[in-house]
């Protein structure tokens, strides 16, 4: 009984320095600025904007969304752990889930 509470311990502890080390409404504001301006290029343009052209706008998209959460007095860790999370986040859940659901940007 005692190594399962010590697990579930762990497990709540690791949980909660995940929740407060990041902030998940940045990365979902930097993956959406992302995405209008990906699709947005994509529909201008009428061909798929490259690898190193999506990078640059993750890039981008970072440093607008990082200096608006700044200057809303949020702590400088925070916001480069979610600027580390934002890429990882996208590959990891939002892509896949729009993949799943036909969502996206390409012009076919």
């Amino acid at each position: 009984m005692f190594k399962i509470v010590d697990d579930m311990e762990i497990l709540n502890e690791a949980l909660a320095t995940a929740i407060t080390s990041f902030d998940f409404s940045f990365c979902i504001s930097v993956n959406v600025l992302t995405y209008i301006i990906n699709k947005t290029l994509t529909d201008i343009k009428g061909s798929h904007v490259s690898t190193w052209g999506k990078r640059l706008v993750l890039l981008i998209s970072i440093a607008v969304i990082s200096t608006v959460w700044y200057f809303t007095k949020q702590d400088l860790r925070l916001i480069i752990n979610s600027a580390i999370l934002a890429p990882v986040f996208w590959s990891w859940v939002v892509k896949p889930a729009f993949k799943k659901f036909n969502i996206d940007y390409k012009v076919d």
